[in-house]
């Protein structure tokens, strides 16, 4: 269970707190400082107009507790002490097209999460193989989602209870488990990472080779051995 899931322990909630938890925020977090910060968590803002809204204008049932506004001369809704039941939220909610998690309940008798007598094994198993390769992505490498989903479940199928009687892996369970785990039905296995390909260098520029200067043909002379003087 996620921590935000203990606030369906709740029978009533503050208008702060059932703000957050219809817009999915945990009020561990938020609800003590929420209301100074000038930045709100998303979608905080508009259902808590909404519901206070609702509440002053009476379609919304509430313990409602006043303040004196921040002017002196009259009061504002204490959106911290007014209290709202959680039926009243839910069907506050659902008449308004929206719904919050925290309002729903498991069925009578039965148990919300994984160690409840009303969790599907099989739900469970896909549950369990979808976390432990999203979580690996070594498992990935090369494999198609369905490839890595159906590798992990064999390895642990003895655990899982996805074991035949005579003691062989039980693959159609395998598959029908995979059809509901598997996030790219499509197919496709994930690309290997290759090598990185050598950098190739530039080739050096050659200069033109200077050409060799054409000799003519060597003149002869005669020499005269008289001296001039």
């Amino acid at each position: 269970m996620q921590p935000i899931d203990y606030w369906k322990l709740c029978s009533d909630y503050s208008v702060v707190q059932a703000a957050l938890l219809t817009c999915g925020h945990d009020p561990d977090i938020h609800q003590y400082e929420v209301e100074r910060q000038a930045q709100k968590p998303a979608g905080y803002s508009a259902v808590r107009s909404a519901l206070c809204n609702a509440i002053i204008g009476g379609s919304l049932p509430a313990n409602t507790r006043f303040t004196a506004d921040d002017y002196g001369d009259g009061e504002e809704l204490n959106v911290h002490a007014t209290t709202i039941r959680t039926d009243d939220l839910d069907r506050f909610l659902k008449s308004s097209g929206f719904s919050s998690p925290v309002c729903e309940r498991p069925p009578s008798g039965q148990t919300q999460g994984s160690d409840g007598p009303a969790y599907p094994p099989k739900l469970d198993a896909a549950n369990k193989a979808w976390a432990a390769v999203t979580a690996d992505p070594s498992r990935l490498v090369g494999k198609s989602p369905k490839q890595a989903l159906e590798k992990w479940l064999v390895e642990n199928a003895a655990d899982l209870q996805l074991l035949n009687r005579d003691g062989t892996v039980n693959r159609t369970g395998i598959e029908e488990i995979c059809k509901v785990a598997n996030w790219k039905p499509s197919g496709g296995a994930t690309p290997t990472p290759s090598a990185a390909k050598p950098v190739q260098s530039t080739p050096l520029v050659q200069l033109p080779m200077p050409r060799a200067k054409s000799v003519g043909p060597t003149e002869t002379y005669d020499l005269n051995d008289d001296i001039p003087f």
